[in-house]
């Protein structure tokens, strides 16, 4: 019966460590050059060598002459010691980033009375990056369903969405309220007071095109025994300027959408006449758990969050 002798050499248990000294000593050819290439010390590479040298059964360095020469088959390892540690080397940077090289496309949900001002900071942030590219939709109706599928890389809003799989980040600032009419309003001319401003017509916002359910406004007058008469609901921010301008009602917004609304318009806003009962808008960032560690994501985050800052903070 023949005997079958395998060539091959088992390498259980190697630490890759151990395989970039390889390669530093096949490359250099001296365990001192090694060493000082690797920031070690020689003994250091001394005892990997010896590791090396029983795992492989092999010499694999030898002295010649001064110095110290190759084995014929240390010399044979120079290609697949490159394609093994290039290719562990290729997977540390699976999964990372470069914002200004790689391709990404974000889907944002943001609400108009934010993303009216935040969107365009966000555009100029974004700059920097290039092959990146971002859709934003303003309804918040779906948006829990939205994130949980997947649909949704990152909300901005009010909504505090209570689910396992989403994480939440609460933004140190709020927004405040602000009330906004045009020439027509008796207010233009005397200034809005609290009875002024219950006894108006109103002009309500409805984002994502119907009230499901009393606002905050509208659940703090319940509280206190006050009502207003809501003359016109529109889902669309653009339309509350021009209405306002052609007619007496008065309209409730956050204050940033206030003055953006404004800046296209003859209108003017003022502080909220129930600004102190109403306090501040609390404003929060949800994603789904799976991307908290993606390195798209937390750049991503990041530059949201940065701009949003300064958005509230301006």
């Amino acid at each position: 019966m023949n005997e079958t002798v395998s060539t091959s050499r088992p390498l259980d248990g190697i630490d890759l460590n151990l395989l970039v000294t390889l390669r530093a000593l096949v490359e250099a050819s001296s365990v001192t050059v090694a060493a000082n290439e690797l920031g070690t010390t020689q003994p250091t590479v001394s005892r990997a060598l010896g590791t090396l040298r029983h795992v492989f059964g092999d010499p694999l360095l030898v002295r010649s002459g001064r110095g110290m020469a190759l084995t014929p088959f240390a010399k044979a390892l120079r290609e697949p010691l490159e394609r093994t540690l290039g290719a562990v080397d290729r997977l540390r940077t699976v999964g990372a980033f470069d914002p200004q090289r790689d391709e990404r496309h974000f889907r944002l949900l943001i609400p108009d009375v934010i993303g009216s001002s935040l969107v365009p900071t966000l555009l100029t942030a974004l700059e920097g990056a290039p092959a990146v590219t971002f859709e934003v939709h303003g309804s918040e109706r779906e948006a829990l369903d939205g994130l949980l599928r997947g649909e949704v890389d990152l909300m901005v809003g009010v909504p505090a969405l209570d689910h396992p799989e989403l994480m939440v980040r609460r933004f140190a600032h709020g927004m405040s309220w602000s009330a906004m009419f045009g020439r027509r309003h008796p207010a233009w001319r005397d200034g809005l007071t609290r009875q002024s401003w219950l006894s108006s017509a109103h002009l309500q916002l409805i984002p994502g095109g119907r009230a499901e359910a009393p606002g905050h406004l509208d659940t703090l007058l319940t509280e206190r025994g006050d009502s207003r008469r809501v003359v016109a609901r529109v889902a669309y921010l653009a339309a509350v300027g021009p209405m306002l301008e052609r007619s007496r009602l008065v309209t409730s917004l956050p204050t940033p959408a206030c003055h953006w609304i404004a800046r296209g318009h003859r209108l003017r806003v003022v502080p909220h006449p129930l600004v102190d009962e109403l306090g501040e808008l609390d404003l929060r960032s949800t994603w789904h758990t799976a991307h908290q560690a993606d390195a798209g994501h937390r750049w991503l985050r990041a530059t949201v969050h940065r701009c949003m800052e300064a958005f509230l903070e301006g």
